[in-house]
């Protein structure tokens, strides 16, 4: 198996490359935390500073491994949408499904491997400029310099390494199990129950409400204690999470918009992309999972930051607590960003058959264009509005303790900037790969 992987590999080389690029910043992204883990366990690091230079890398470690593990499950499951036929000919020729799954995450283990040494540099580099944007803000002590080790920076490489082979493991198991022939629908659960999804739904509720029970603390605090703002963020990434693993129904409240907007006579390409969001709802789900993470994570952190600037607190804490607010969202834009358009080109490059027999069909290319972008379309307003209700539940119990006046919870200017750039780089990349691959299908 691991011969035909490594064939398989280099076969395959623009899924390999999507797939490093999300490795290559998850890797950076954990790795820079680790680093300044390491400066905080440092011997020359001075005593008081020890705490918050521990604190604040495991928080966004945390984030940043949970992040990264989403991205890798929907990357991997959009690029094997492409290779069903080459795994059904693997298991006919008498592979097993397990067989399937480890051959795919070998692959994934190489790409991980190559990126790993590139992830590793940039990561000290991000680990040194925090380190230094903290001590510059006066929060640290000059005794406290970057001492990164090199233990944890390598144990950061190996954490993304089995989070990205997890990701493999899970995201190949639906096409592993299918039956190579007859119907290509995935087989059925071994305990399908009454309520298909239920451990799914479960899970999503529970992680939704551990994230309002982070945030609601700050009900118990200080309006002047950090613990408030430490509370909410992880408060705002647990209520995210669990909203991506309710993907598949805000797909089906996107497919429900669109009927219900759609006027009596619609035009084909709104009937179309009304059929194929009822019939393939995976093509737009990734885009409903990393938008609707997006939106809430960075409208949440906006927001939350938006109401400390108006109280006005200037200390050398909340101006570095600012700091990295801004530069966790930035990290997050870039991430999602990357792992967006990688699957938004697997998914639209995928569908150039389809494309093909509508050409045939007579459809032009300015109506099948209309299609892709109006099932894009839908998909992104159901995540914005997903990601906009998340943030601001989640905001709501910090806007109350800090100003006591709710409604600042939705002062308009953060999420208008998320859904603008959310939006511009959903329908941007989707207008641009969608005229490519329908004009050359």
């Amino acid at each position: 198996m691991i011969k035909i992987a490594m064939r398989s590999f280099a076969h395959h080389r623009a899924a390999a490359i999507a797939t490093g690029l999300v490795t290559l910043v998850g890797t950076t992204l954990v790795t820079g935390m680790m680093s300044l883990l390491g400066t905080g366990l440092a011997e020359s690091t001075a005593a008081a500073d020890r705490a918050f230079l521990v604190q604040f890398p495991l928080i966004m470690g945390g984030w940043a491994v949970a992040i990264v593990l989403f991205a890798m499950v929907s990357t991997i499951g959009v690029a094997l949408t492409g290779r069903a036929g080459e795994i059904a000919g693997i298991r006919l020729i008498g592979a097993s499904p397990r067989q399937v799954q480890r051959m795919l995450a070998i692959e994934t283990t190489a790409i991980s491997a190559i990126t790993a040494l590139p992830g590793l540099a940039i990561g000290y580099v991000v680990g040194w400029i925090v380190t230094r944007s903290i001590h510059s803000a006066g929060l640290t002590d000059a005794a406290s310099v970057f001492a990164p080790g090199v233990l944890l920076p390598v144990l950061g490489v190996l954490i993304v390494m089995a989070a990205s082979v997890l990701a493999a493991w899970m995201g190949s198991r639906s096409l592993a199990h299918r039956s190579p022939v007859g119907d290509a629908s995935p087989p059925p659960r071994r305990r399908t129950g009454r309520y298909p999804g239920r451990r799914r739904r479960i899970a999503a509720t529970i992680m939704i409400a551990a994230g309002l029970a982070s945030s609601a603390a700050v009900f118990a605090m200080d309006p002047a204690d950090v613990l408030t703002t430490a509370m909410t963020g992880p408060g705002c990434v647990l209520v995210a999470v669990g909203m991506c693993v309710l993907a598949p129904e805000l797909v089906a409240a996107a497919n429900t918009t669109l009927n219900a907007f759609r006027p009596a006579r619609a035009t084909a390409p709104s009937h179309l992309a009304a059929i194929n969001l009822s019939a393939a709802p995976d093509r737009v789900r990734p885009t409903v999972t990393f938008l609707t993470l997006f939106v809430t994570v960075a409208a949440g952190t906006l927001s939350m930051q938006g109401i400390e600037n108006s109280v006005g607190t200037t200390n050398s804490t909340a101006q570095v607590l600012a700091s990295i607010n801004y530069f966790v969202v930035a990290l997050i834009a870039a991430f999602m960003a990357i792992a967006l358009t990688n699957n938004l080109v697997a998914s639209i490059t995928q569908r150039r058959p389809e494309f093909a027999v509508m050409s045939l069909i007579g459809a032009t290319n300015a109506q099948t264009q209309r299609m892709l972008v109006r099932e894009i379309g839908a998909a992104t307003a159901i995540s914005t509005i997903a990601g906009s209700v998340g943030a601001f539940v989640t905001v709501l119990p910090f806007a109350i303790v800090k100003t006591g006046d709710p409604l600042q919870a939705a002062a308009p200017l953060p999420y208008a900037v998320t859904i603008v750039i959310g939006i511009g780089v959903t329908l941007g990349v989707t207008s641009l790969v969608g005229r490519r691959a329908i004009r050359t299908a």
